[in-house]
């Protein structure tokens, strides 16, 4: 894979990442459905999801059609195999409800592949981050410097 081809598949890739998190939210369960492999895995604690319509049925009763949210990806980092052919993408993830509260905060740990000129979703790992109440037990040094953007 040359660097032009390497820029181009990260692109494609980032773009995946994305069109799975628009379609959860848009509840645009057809585009959602392109983006999988027919034997695509969804993993998340204590659930295992094996292929495309397991997954997409899954998905269609997370929530009611007329709720909505949004998922925030702003880290993704893409790691290929030697054959270019697929990679290992892991991607932090916020999930906001309709309240505009932060539900969910986890890492997404893709493995993709390029399947007919396309990049695929084969499995995806939901790894949350467990919550815990009350505020980040900070050292006063860090409360100080971070003071100005710390809610009260």
């Amino acid at each position: 894979m040359d660097q032009l081809e390497r820029l181009v598949a990260l692109q494609d890739i980032r773009d995946l990442v994305v069109t799975y998190a628009m379609a959860f939210d848009d509840h645009d369960w057809d585009r959602l459905r392109t983006i999988w492999t027919d034997d695509a895995q969804w993993v998340g604690p204590g659930h295992v999801f094996e292929g495309r319509d397991a997954i997409i049925e899954f998905m269609r009763t997370c929530l009611p059609e007329d709720y909505q949210s949004k998922h925030m990806n702003p880290q993704t980092l893409v790691t290929f195999a030697d054959d270019g052919q697929s990679a290992e993408v892991d991607t932090d993830v916020v999930w906001i409800a309709q309240n505009f509260e932060n539900t969910i905060v986890a890492r997404y740990h893709d493995d993709v592949v390029k399947q007919d000129g396309t990049w695929l979703i084969r499995r995806r790992e939901e790894i949350p981050l467990q919550f815990r109440p009350g505020p980040p037990p900070m050292s006063d040094t860090a409360v100080s410097v971070s003071a100005g953007t710390l809610k009260e």
